[in-house]
Parts: C-alpha cells; structure tokens; sequence
C-alpha cells in the first residue's frame, strides 16, 4: 500500500465518524442562552456579573474564543440545529414569516433520534408554532416550551412573565412555579434522570436574559448586598447570575450522577448584543449595524471527559454555531449530511491536528423579509472581516473595526469577495423557501395562526400591541384536504377573551370570502367555508363600528382553524 494512502486511511479513522454502539455513545446537552453577551461574564471582564461556575467551565472544558453566531434569535437557532447557513431555507429575521424552519431541513434532534436517542426541549424554540414546524415533528419526543421568541410575544401564552409561567409541555398548556431559568433547568435535569439508561439529547434553551428582563429575587438580593444599585441593570445582572447557578446545578449533577464522563455539553450564547455594559469596541453606544463582531461574537464551551487527549482551555481558532451539529455527528460516530456547512471541532476538543485552518465563515442575517445581496454581511477568514463587501479590518490589529483598510488588501478582498459569490449563487429563489401553514392535515386537524407569521403586511411582535387596531398581514396557507373549515378569528387569544370591538370580521382565502357582523362586545368571530386543497393567501379583517371617529380596519391576531370534514 503506498504510504499516502495508508496516511490517508489512518486519518479517517481517527477523525471520520466511528461507528459507536449504543451504550458507548455519548449523551449531548446543549444550554442556549438568550441574549447575553460575550462580556456579561466575570472572567470575560464584567466588572459587576459574578458568573463563577461559568467560569470554572471555561477553564476545565474547551473555550472557544472566536466563535460567532447568527445576530439574532431563530437564524441562531436554526443554525445550530442544522448546522447550514439560515438563508439556505429562508429564516432571517424573528417575526415576518421568516423565522419559521423549513419543513425540509433535518434537526439535529431528527438526526439523533433516527439512532435512537431521547431528545427533548426546554424553553426558547422560536422556529415555528403552528402545523408541521412544532419541536415533536422535528425530532424531539418531548418539549416543554413558550411560544414566541420571548416571553409576552403574541405566540406566548397570554400575560406570561419569567416567574410561574404557562408553557406548552407535549402540546398542552402546563402552569410553572418559580422562574423560568430555575423551572427549565429543573425540567432537563428530570428528563436527564428519567432517561439515564439510554443516550439522550437534552437542549435547554433559556429566554433569559431576553427582555422582558425581570429581577430574579435571590440573585437580585444577592447582588443588593453587594452594593450594586443600579436598577436599570439590576434585572438582567439577576438573570445572568441566575443563568450561573443554574449551569453550577447541572454540572454538580452530571457528576454526582455518573453521567460527566460520557455527556458531550455545550454551553454558549444565541447572539452578541453590542458588547452591553462594555465600552472597549466601537459598537458599544453607537447605532451601526448588526454586521460588526459585537452582534457576532459569542461565548461558547465544550466539554467531554471521555475524549483522550483534551486539552482545557482557550481556544483561538473561528469556529461557529453552524459547527455544533457537524461536531456532535462526529462526536457521536453518526454520518455527516453533505450539505452541511459546518465543521466538526473534534479536532479542537482533542487538541489534534485535522481542524481547517483556512475555513471561511458567513454570517448574515438581513433583518427583513427580502433577502438582499451583501446586506448584513460578515465574511470572517482568520483576522479578517469583510463587511457588506465595502470595508475590511483587521480585528488582530483593530479589534473594534473602527478603521476600514479594503483599499490597502486587494489580494485578500477578491478572496473573501468570491467566497461570499459562490455561497449566494448557491441559494434556492427565495419564493421557494417560505414555509407554508399546513391547514387541516390528518395529523393536525386544528391550528392556530398568530400575526407574527404575516408573511406580507404588518409584523407584529410583543402582546402589548394588541391594543391596536390598526395592523394587517397575511398568512400564506395550505389547505390540505377538501372540506369544511371554521375559522375562529380573534384580537386576543383564548386564554384571554377580551372583545374585539369590531362591528364585522371577515376571511379571505385565495378568492374564498365570508363575513359576519358583530356585537362590539363578542371576544370572538366564528365563519365556516368549504375550501379546496391547494396553496393560498389567507387575509383576515375587523371593521370598526361606524360611530368609532377616525378607526381603520385591522386584521386578526389569532385564528383557530378547524378541519370539519369533507
């Protein structure tokens, strides 16, 4: 055999995935923390957080110290879960009809499962809550989450605060006691318990320290007594350093139940936010936008004993969210997809040779509907980015990309430049990628839409906004089965019946239209129609009564659809 070959044919069996059988593949948590910056953690210079057990963790696992993440919550998200570049199936924002995960992307709780893994959610999913984009048809047999990207979205349960919040466990609304980093924590250390005997996936992924920010009361008192004043800050540092004892409670339990050894964990944040309480880059108190590195950067940590010749520590080389899912495949001895765009840090975490040293990574998150070319766009090759293809820096000599030098490096500019071309020319039409609402499936007779989905119109986003009635969207629907549909319309949801105050309602679907008149007091609208199966838009719309000077029309924030048969 000629020795490159057999070179080759070691190097794949060191570093490709090996077949594993049940009892030696590793268990995988995953914690996701919401909207915490890369500085809001003591070892990382914050000069009043205390996140000890964080940064014990960093110490002990793998840190990785240039690692970047999508700048916002459901591309983050659907990043991590399919290790592919969110524009690839059409998520790139948190509400407009495009923070939905396309129904043809595979999890990596769909990946697990299929080698028989229990998987399970808890907390933030943000990728989908109506028919078929929930988290049980995406490969987790369990999931215990609120709706929307934060607590007190139009998904959420109505009125829902960090502290003894409703959720949806298995698709049933269930109430909490305590506050939501402490209860999802609680939840996956049980599912942990529960499923010891088998390999499991476990995927905390916590709203905090999203807003609405809430104090925690024992962080909170606990950083009263040390002085700290500052009520502005005080909630989110409550929220941080509870995030903090709650990592220390997992950790504590994967030792003392046996499972550290073989428990592959990841712990990082979802997204930066502009360095918040830092003022060492030029982000922090400026307005610019979300294609810097303070919006990118993120922490992130790995840890797993049984992995021979891990070396603790920092680790310096860019690395990304859509590289959690190619490590985990490997990690776990289960085959890479092909299209993937990740790639496996195994080599980092064994501290060996085998890592691409010349990987290019791209982030981009348009922040609208309308996908554009070189809109928010960072292209990140070692110490350089180039941004929006207009300015480059060098963040090794100017970490806080204050000076642009794209006129100085025209070499390494056309490299980036044609790494950004190739991946956009790969991307499907955008039209292709818009993720439906299923209405009327044998699997989902009923549904609920909600006017975060509007795919055309007004996007709107927390529940205080219900008290305008002003907004209009669309949904763009299909219906799967000939028949008989109710449409229930609403302003508020049904946990909340509050009148709508409209004197007529009415539904549009494709050329489809019914309408009902009103009593100003009925909290809800009910039609029926007989609907063919097909794709349409589907519009809703309350007219005002006539004495009401100066209303407009509005649409409804939530329908309850029906299938009632053929």
């Amino acid at each position: 055999m000629k020795p490159r070959i057999l070179i080759l044919l070691c190097a794949l069996w060191l570093w490709g995935p090996q077949v594993l059988s049940q009892d030696e593949r590793p268990n995988v948590v995953v914690v996701l923390i919401d909207n915490q910056s890369y500085y809001e953690l003591s070892r990382n210079g914050h000069p009043i957080v205390r996140t000890p057990h964080i940064d014990k963790l960093s110490q002990t696992a793998v840190n990785f110290t240039d690692f970047n993440a999508s700048p916002f919550c459901s591309p983050s998200r659907a990043e991590l879960l399919t290790g592919r570049y969110a524009l690839r199936y059409g998520v790139h924002d948190t509400v407009g009809g495009v923070s939905i995960l396309h129904q043809g992307e595979s999890t990596m709780a769909d990946h697990l499962k299929s080698e028989g893994y229990k998987t399970a959610i808890f907390g933030k999913w943000h990728l989908g809550m109506s028919h078929p984009y929930t988290p049980d048809l995406r490969g987790f047999d369990e999931h215990f989450i609120h709706g929307g990207g934060g607590v007190s979205q139009l998904e959420d349960y109505y009125g829902n605060l960090h502290i003894d919040a409703t959720y949806t466990h298995n698709g049933q609304y269930v109430k909490s006691k305590g506050f939501s980093t402490d209860v999802l924590f609680d939840q996956g250390i049980d599912f942990m318990n529960r499923n010891r005997e088998n390999p499991f996936f476990c995927f905390i992924s916590t709203p905090a320290v999203h807003f609405p920010t809430q104090l925690h009361p024992e962080t909170g008192k606990r950083l009263r007594d040390r002085g700290v004043d500052d009520e502005k800050f005080l909630p989110i540092w409550s929220m941080i350093e509870n995030v903090d004892d709650n990592v220390g409670r997992l950790l504590d339990y994967l030792e003392k139940s046996g499972l550290k050894e073989n428990t592959l964990l990841f712990l990082m944040s979802d997204q930066g936010v502009n360095d918040r309480g830092v003022t060492h880059r030029a982000g922090e108190g400026t307005k610019r936008g979300v294609q810097y590195d303070e919006k990118h950067q993120v922490f992130c940590m790995v840890q797993y004993p049984k992995l021979t010749d891990t070396k603790p520590g920092d680790r310096a080389e860019l690395t990304g969210i859509v590289d959690v899912l190619p490590t985990v495949l490997d990690v776990c001895g289960i085959d890479r997809p092909s299209n993937l765009d990740g790639i496996s840090m195994k080599p980092l975490l064994a501290n060996a040779s085998g890592w691409d040293d010349e990987r290019k990574l791209i982030v981009q998150c348009p922040r609208t509907r309308k996908r554009s070319k070189w809109g928010n766009v960072s292209v990140k090759y070692k110490k350089w980015r180039l941004v929006d293809g207009k300015e480059l820096y060098d963040i090794e000599n100017d970490y806080g990309q204050t000076k642009n030098i794209i006129g100085k490096h025209a070499k390494i500019t056309k490299e980036l430049t044609a790494e950004y071309e190739k991946f956009w020319s790969s991307l499907d039409p955008q039209e292709a990628l818009l993720s439906m609402h299923v209405l009327g499936a044998k699997e989902a007779v009923s549904t609920r839409l909600n006017g975060m989905d509007w795919y055309k119109g007004d996007h709107p986003w927390g529940q205080g906004g219900l008290k305008n009635k002003s907004q209009q969207g669309t949904w763009k629907v299909q219906i799967a089965r000939d028949g008989e549909y109710s449409f229930e319309l609403r302003r508020y949801p049904r946990e909340e019946p509050r009148a709508i105050e409209a004197a007529t309602a009415e539904v549009k679907i494709g050329d489809a239209n019914k309408k009902v008149t009103l009593d100003v007091s009925d909290t809800k609208a009910v039609l029926k129609m007989r609907l063919k199966q097909g794709v349409y838009d589907l519009q809703t719309n309350f007219t005002p009564p006539s004495n009401v000077e100066g209303a407009q029309n509005w649409g409804a924030y939530y329908v309850y659809v029906d299938y009632l048969g053929s």
